[in-house]
C-alpha cells in the first residue's frame, strides 16, 4: 500500500496540471486571435478595438463597439498587426447591442476570427482581445457571470443594451475588444462597465453582446432598427424612499426614472416617476420583462401600458408605439445622401 502512494500523489499532479490547462487558451490560438484583431482609430484617435470576422473577394468586414462613433459617417481607419491600415467604412450599426461593421477593401489575405455558435454557461472563462490603455492587444481573463440576455441602460444610444455579464474588469480602450472562448471563437463584443458604488469605477462586470447578434449583423450588412421607449426604468425596490411613501405595499412595476423629450413614454403622458405596473394587461415587475416583449416585436408596434401615478395614487392606461433607437443617425445618413 505504501508503494502506491508517490503513484497516485503523481496522478493527482497530473489531473491538476490538466484541469490547469484546460482553463487556459493555447498559445497557437492566441496567436491566431490577435491576427485577426484590429484597433479602431475615428479621426485618427485610438477609440478601441474590434475583429475581421469575414473576408470575401477582396473586401473585408470587422467587427466593433458602434458607440465609439461620434456620428455616422466618421473617419476610420483600422490598424492590422502584422497587415498595415486600411481606411475603413462604417456600414451599419446596432444600437440594441452596441455593434458597428466596418468594410474595408484590401489585396491581402488577412485573417479573420469566428463568430461562436452559442453563448457560454456561467462560470465558462472567456478571453477579452483590446488594445488597453494605447498598448498592443492585451489578453483580459474572465469568467460568464450571467450568460442570459439583460437589459441595461445606455447612454451612447439613448436606450437599452441588450447584453450578457462577464466578471472581468476592462479598462479604457477595450471597448469594441472581442470576447473569445478557449477555442477563439467571439462570445461578444465588449461596450462597457457597469458602475460601481459611488468613487469606484467599475463593479467588476463587463457587458458584451452575445454571439447571436453579431452574426445578424455580419449576414444582412443592414443596420438594425431596435424597439425603444425613450426613458429608462428601474425595479420598484431600487427607488428612493420618498417614491415609495405614496405606492401600495403590494405593488410591483418599473419606475420611470428620466424620460426623453419627444419620446414614445413622453407621447404617451408618462411622467417621470410614474409607475408601469402591466403591458398588454400582464403585470410586470422587472425590466427584462418589459424589453423582452418589446424586442420581439417589430419598431412601430403599439402597446398599452398600465401606469400608476404616486402624485394623484391613480391608475390609468395609455397607448405607446415603439420608435427605433438608431433613428438619429438614419435621419443623418438620410440627409447626407439628400445633398450627395
Amino acid at each position: 500500500m505504501i508503494r502506491t502512494l508517490p503513484l497516485i500523489f503523481l496522478l493527482i499532479s497530473f489531473a491538476s496540471q490538466l484541469g490547469f490547462a484546460s482553463s487556459a487558451m493555447s498559445p497557437k490560438v492566441i496567436d491566431t486571435v490577435r491576427a485577426g484583431c484590429i484597433e479602431v482609430l475615428v479621426d485618427r484617435q485610438l477609440r478601441g478595438g474590434g475583429a475581421i470576422v469575414e473576408v470575401s473577394n477582396g473586401r473585408a468586414y470587422a467587427i466593433t463597439a458602434a458607440h465609439l462613433f461620434p456620428r455616422p459617417n466618421p473617419h476610420v481607419t483600422v490598424m492590422t498587426e502584422g497587415h498595415g491600415s486600411f481606411h475603413a467604412n462604417l456600414i451599419a450599426f446596432d444600437f440594441g447591442h452596441d455593434l458597428a461593421l466596418l468594410e474595408f477593401q484590401s489585396d491581402k489575405k488577412l485573417p479573420s476570427v469566428p463568430i461562436a455558435s452559442y453563448t457560454p454557461s456561467p462560470t465558462q472563462p472567456v478571453y477579452n482581445f483590446g488594445p488597453a490603455l494605447r498598448r498592443r492587444t492585451l489578453i483580459i481573463s474572465g469568467d460568464v457571470a450571467d450568460s442570459r440576455i439583460n437589459y441595461t441602460d445606455f447612454e451612447p444610444s439613448v436606450g437599452y443594451l441588450a447584453h450578457i455579464f462577464i466578471a472581468a474588469i476592462n479598462p479604457v480602450l477595450t471597448s469594441g475588444g472581442i470576447w473569445v472562448n478557449q477555442k477563439g471563437e467571439i462570445i461578444g463584443v465588449q461596450s462597457g462597465r457597469l458602475k460601481g458604488d459611488k468613487g469606484a469605477p467599475s463593479s467588476g462586470l463587463s457587458m458584451a453582446c452575445p454571439p447571436r447578434a453579431i452574426r445578424e449583423l455580419v449576414k444582412h450588412k443592414r443596420t438594425a432598427s431596435t424597439p425603444g421607449i425613450g426613458g429608462w426604468v428601474w425595479e420598484l425596490w431600487t427607488v428612493d424612499q420618498e417614491i415609495l411613501k405614496n405606492v401600495p405595499e403590494n405593488m410591483r412595476g418599473l419606475a420611470v426614472r428620466w424620460v426623453r423629450e419627444g419620446g414614445p413614454l413622453q407621447k404617451a403622458s408618462v411622467k417621470n416617476n410614474d409607475i408601469i405596473v402591466a403591458i398588454d394587461g400582464k403585470p410586470i415587475a422587472r425590466r427584462n420583462e418589459l424589453f423582452e416583449k418589446i424586442r420581439s416585436k417589430p419598431v412601430g408596434t403599439k402597446y398599452i401600458l398600465s401606469i400608476y401615478s404616486p402624485n394623484n395614487r391613480r391608475t390609468r392606461k395609455v397607448s405607446l408605439a415603439t420608435v427605433p433607437l438608431e433613428y438619429k443617425w438614419i435621419a443623418a445618413l438620410k440627409a447626407l445622401r439628400h445633398k450627395g
